[in-house]
C-alpha cells in the first residue's frame, strides 16, 4: 500500500504500508469520515488489515498502532517491511486486502488533508523529494535520479529498481529520512 504510513508511518494501507508507495486508500466517498470512526474501531480494522497482509504474502507485518488519529506501524517497521518484501508482493497484498482498507477513512491512512503521510507523493512534494534524492546520492547511490514533476522517480527498468531493499538502499533511505519518510513511487 504505498503504505501509507505516516510520514512517520501510517499503516494501512499498512505497507505501501511500508513503502509500497501509492494505494488509493479507498474510493472517494466510499470510506467513512474520520468523525465516524473511533480510535478503537480504527485499530480493530487496522489489525484485520495487518492479518490480511500476513495472509497474503507479508507474514512479518506487525499489528498497527493508532497515533494522532492515524494508523501507523511501530517505529522502524516500515523500512524493515520494505526491505524484506518486494514491491510486487506488497502491492499484491494491498490489492487482496482492498476491501478492508475501504472500511477506513482516508485520514486514517494518509493523515487527512493534502499531506500524503508516507503515502503516494505528488507534485507538492517535489522539493522534499529533490532534497531526498540529493541526500541519497550523497549517501552512496550516486546514480539516484531526481523526481519527475509528478513526484515519481524514473526507475522502472533500471538497475536501481531491482535493487530496492538492498543494504545500500536501506542505509541511504535511513540517512535521508529527514527529507522524505514517505513512500516512493516508481515510474
Amino acid at each position: 500500500m504505498r503504505l501509507l504510513l505516516g510520514r512517520a508511518a501510517v499503516a494501512a494501507a499498512l505497507i505501501t504500508l511500508a513503502g509500497c508507495a501509492g494505494g488509493s486508500g479507498g474510493a472517494a466517498g466510499a470510506s467513512p469520515t474520520a468523525a465516524a470512526i473511533s480510535d478503537a474501531e480504527m485499530l480493530r480494522i487496522g489489525k484485520q488489515l495487518a492479518q490480511c497482509f500476513r495472509d497474503n504474502g507479508v507474514p512479518s507485518l506487525p499489528d498497527p498502532i493508532v497515533k494522532d488519529g492515524r494508523l501507523r506501524l511501530p517505529d522502524g517497521k516500515e523500512d524493515e517491511i520494505e526491505a524484506q518484501y518486494s514491491e510486487q508482493v506488497r502491492e499484491q497484498a494491498e490489492e487482496a486486502c482492498r476491501g478492508i482498507m475501504d472500511k477506513l477513512p482516508q485520514s486514517a491512512l494518509r493523515g487527512g488533508g493534502d499531506e500524503p503521510v508516507g503515502g503516494r507523493p505528488g507534485p507538492g512534494d517535489v522539493d522534499a523529494l529533490r532534497a531526498y534524492a540529493k541526500c541519497v546520492r550523497e549517501h552512496g547511490i550516486p546514480e539516484w535520479p531526481d523526481p519527475k514533476p509528478d513526484g515519481t522517480f524514473p526507475l522502472r527498468g533500471t538497475a536501481l529498481q531491482g535493487e530496492r531493499g538492498s543494504q545500500r538502499m536501506t542505509e541511504a533511505a535511513q540517512a535521508c529520512r529527514q527529507h522524505w519518510a514517505g513512500g516512493l513511487v516508481i515510474s
